[in-house]
């Protein structure tokens, strides 16, 4: 019996994994609200201000692309990403890396480029569909750990807790807002500093604020206000914010996922970051690679 420890994403995709390959698998899990719960779900191929596509981002999208389409039609949504011009000097460093960046371009314009490939996960949806065929496929449910060999996906929680020895983190507390801006009308994922994604019947979701120092869980006015201005650099559209979450981001070695092994413990699957989305599935399958070296 395999044990995994947390159902975040991480948890998740390691446990449905594990279970497609033929072992048995108990997960542990409180139902506690975690970061995945209120992730926005952002995928963007190519992120950050120096235009570094994102580490192993094909490899680790080929994998999980299909993963999710093959747990429901509704839980990705494909948007192109308009990443927009901060300045000059901004496009200048975009032109020194073209060649680079091509796989990813779809046009280039005035107003920024645009990356394709990128989109949203309907985070929450795909938990509930996660955990409803985890279950119906014969996997166990505790709120306890029983034994077995364990797989602690325990997210930002763990890390601050020092499940594990010698674990160098960096995780980041993020505010999101979802605001009603009616007749906007806007197709694509925005990104300039923070983004705006669609997510349909006039809804956007706006983020996301990075709080390296005061991790304490629950949004914050001082978040709010944040968020609030990144939104009024991308529209001078009347809005109305409909809710307002915060979660803390497991960042571990410059946002790479770790998997690592401490005897006496078992296996940690930990540091996806504001990633998560692309590697999860990914890792999963190497989860599986692990522990098959193992016997």
């Amino acid at each position: 019996m395999v044990e995994v420890i947390g159902f975040g994403l991480a948890g998740a995709c390691v446990a449905l994994q594990l279970q497609r390959a033929g072992h048995r698998v108990r997960v542990v899990d409180d139902g506690g609200e975690g970061s995945s719960r209120v992730a926005a779900g952002l995928v963007n191929p190519v992120a950050g201000k120096n235009f570094e596509p994102s580490w192993e981002v094909k490899e680790a999208w080929e994998i999980a692309l299909p993963f999710y389409e093959g747990l429901g039609s509704g839980l990705f949504h494909a948007l192109p990403v308009l990443r927009l011009w901060r300045d000059e000097k901004d496009r200048e460093k975009f032109e020194r890396k073209w060649e680079q960046l091509t796989p990813w371009i779809q046009k280039v314009d005035e107003e920024g480029v645009t990356w394709k490939g990128g989109g949203w996960l309907d985070c929450p949806g795909f938990l509930d569909v996660a955990r409803e065929e985890f279950l119906s496929s014969g996997g166990e449910w505790e709120t306890m750990p029983q034994g077995g060999r364990q797989i602690w996906c325990a997210g930002a929680s763990g890390l601050i807790r020092g499940d594990f020895n010698n674990v160098v983190h960096r995780s980041a507390k993020g505010e999101i807002l979802t605001v009603r801006i009616p007749g906007w009308g806007e197709k694509q994922i925005l990104n300039r500093n923070g983004w705006v994604i669609p997510i349909g019947n006039d809804l956007y979701r706006v983020g996301a604020t990075y709080e390296w120092d005061r991790l304490a869980s629950g949004p914050t006015e001082e978040g709010r206000a944040k968020v609030e201005a990144l939104l009024r650099s991308f529209t001078d559209r009347a809005y109305e914010v409909v809710d307002h979450v915060a979660g803390i981001r497991p960042i571990i070695e410059r946002s790479k996922p770790v998997v690592r092994f401490q005897e006496g413990k078992g296996w940690m699957v930990n540091g996806l970051g504001s990633k998560g989305v692309i590697y999860a599935p990914r890792v999963g399958l190497e989860m599986v690679a692990r522990l098959e070296s193992e016997v």
